[in-house]
């Protein structure tokens, strides 16, 4: 019988070793990873492209808190766990958002177990869950040099020769999590990646127009278009005022017309302050 891949998730070095050994030690438990921040546990997850049985994750953390990792990277696991020192003052807020369980700091093997029991009684069959949504990507037609994409190959996106003997990128894909805010400038839009520094990083581009971009995502709850030529994503609104939004480090101000689609957005998402 294989064991369980989980990731583990403490923005406290001390804390994620301890949580993690208890997991080894019931030699039920493959760790796939340990991310001392939510960020890099979904920069994990965007690029491995892969699920696990259970993410275990810390409340209080200085980037994204855990309650952030719920609406980031719940689509990733089966099941999400909250560990926290806190727990009883977190326990009703966690049943709210739909977490699977709570477990109190230090963990203890017995709590795990219990907890294992629990899950696998809700759904026997989920250690093989092939019902769980992936996350969608989308192809673009130019991959920036300097982008993580352009990288991770030996040298840039493949090419292929165009009949009038051009050289054209293939496309190449992109997940939507791992995406801002798009912008469309000019013929082209612009897909815009924040990076850990809280720069912006230009992913590629796409020669489309703004309503094909709204039929592409009108079915993804984290997108949103603000204005003629903006989508955001809600995942990375830092801030929500009078004249708009901040999605990291950029401004962007929002069209009377589209207020209230985007203040019923927020909603859904769970964000409280609102335009």
């Amino acid at each position: 019988m294989g064991k369980f891949p989980v990731v583990v998730i403490d923005d406290l070095y001390g804390a994620l070793e301890d949580t993690s050994a208890v997991l080894e030690e019931l030699g039920l438990f493959q760790i796939r990873g340990k991310f001392t921040s939510v960020r890099d546990a979904e920069l994990y997850f965007i690029n491995a492209d892969e699920k696990v049985y259970i993410i275990f994750c810390d409340i209080e953390m200085p980037d994204y808190s855990g309650f952030d990792a719920i609406e980031r990277i719940r689509c990733y696991c089966s099941h999400f766990v909250f560990i926290t020192g806190y727990a009883d003052t977190y326990a009703l807020k966690g049943y709210k958002v739909h977490v699977d369980g709570l477990l109190s700091k230090p963990v203890e093997a017995d709590e795990l177990l219990d907890l294992l029991k629990h899950l696998q009684s809700k759904a026997p069959d989920s250690r093989v869950d092939r019902n769980l949504r992936t996350e969608p990507r989308i192809f673009l037609d130019f991959v920036a040099p300097n982008s993580e994409l352009h990288h991770a190959r030996k040298n840039g996106p493949p090419m292929r020769k165009h009949p009038e003997n051009k050289r054209i990128h293939e496309k190449v894909p992109v997940a939507l999590a791992k995406i801002a805010y798009l912008e469309k400038i000019r013929n082209y839009i612009h897909f815009f990646e924040l990076r850990p520094n809280n720069e912006f990083l230009l992913l590629g581009v796409l020669n489309k127009r703004m309503i094909d971009m709204e039929d592409l995502l009108q079915q993804d709850p984290r997108f949103v278009r603000i204005d003629q030529s903006v989508f955001i994503n809600l995942n990375y609104v830092i801030k929500v005022s009078l004249e708009g939004v901040t999605v990291g480090s950029k401004f962007h101000s929002v069209s009377k017309s589209r207020a209230d689609e985007l203040n019923r957005r927020l909603r859904m998402m769970d964000i409280s302050r609102k335009l």
